[in-house]
């Protein structure tokens, strides 16, 4: 056989190898630099401390919706919110979490994205936790760091200010006229949803063929531990006397 047919050859395992790596390190790096890092829970991933919650705090969107929202994880309707309105930007005041009050946004950042729910470009300092929502097609969630209740998701769609968009539930907000805060200028990176998709079936296809090439590559030495065993095995019996009675 031609030595050179036989390189040819092996240039087609080699390069889905190496292909491989690099896609598996580059989901990985991705994966882990972004909000949410490995934590692909989102919002079903979400857990309130109620106990933190000031239940004798009125909640104009009903307090039935701040459950299945805040607390379990779901999603108002678009436009029905009482916080969707506009608020003028050098209005003062804070949007504070509905649960707990921890100051999460201000009026300065708050714009109309035409969504139907209320968008801001940037949080307060410190104030939001993220995950990776995988079911809600690979978005970013976002839930009050202090109290763990679900808020909605961020997006990198926003406006050329930030660049993100934070699609924040009516339910999961209380205006307080009182009290004043500074958005941060520390924004997370935010990855876009279907590449956060492209990044996870990456990985998954990267680890199934490198799996599949280590097994290749792992048969010579399986098949000559087996033949020891087996010589060994029969080294044994041999060893017996052949008219033994047992």
């Amino acid at each position: 056989m031609n030595p050179n047919s036989v390189s040819v050859m092996d240039c087609g395992p080699r390069a889905a190898i190496a292909a491989s790596a690099i896609c598996l390190l580059v989901s990985i790096i991705g994966m882990s630099v972004s909000a949410g890092g490995w934590d692909i829970l989102g919002s079903k991933g979400t857990f309130m401390d109620a106990q933190q919650c000031n239940h004798s705090r009125p909640i104009p969107d009903g307090r039935d919706l701040f459950q299945a929202v805040c607390a379990a994880g779901g999603t108002e309707a678009p436009f029905t919110g009482v916080h969707n309105r506009k608020v003028e930007k050098d209005a003062s005041g804070v949007y504070r979490c509905a649960c707990c009050g921890e100051p999460l946004f201000t009026p300065k950042e708050k714009y109309n994205s035409g969504t139907g729910w209320p968008s801001f470009d940037a949080p307060v300092e410190d104030a939001l936790g993220y995950r990776k929502d995988i079911l809600q097609f690979g978005s970013t969630e976002v839930h009050c760091k202090q109290c763990g209740a679900h808020l909605g998701h961020v997006f990198d769609d926003g406006p050329a200010t930030t660049g993100l968009r934070y699609c924040i539930n009516s339910v999961c907000l209380w205006f307080d006229e009182t009290s004043s805060a500074v958005a941060t200028a520390s924004l997370p990176f935010v990855l876009n949803s279907y590449l956060v998709l492209l990044l996870l079936i990456g990985c998954c296809g990267s680890c199934c063929v490198l799996s599949k090439h280590a097994a290749i590559a792992g048969q010579p030495v399986y098949k000559k531990w087996r033949q020891s065993k087996t010589a060994a095995g029969t080294a044994t019996v041999s060893a017996w006397p052949s008219d033994q009675a047992f």
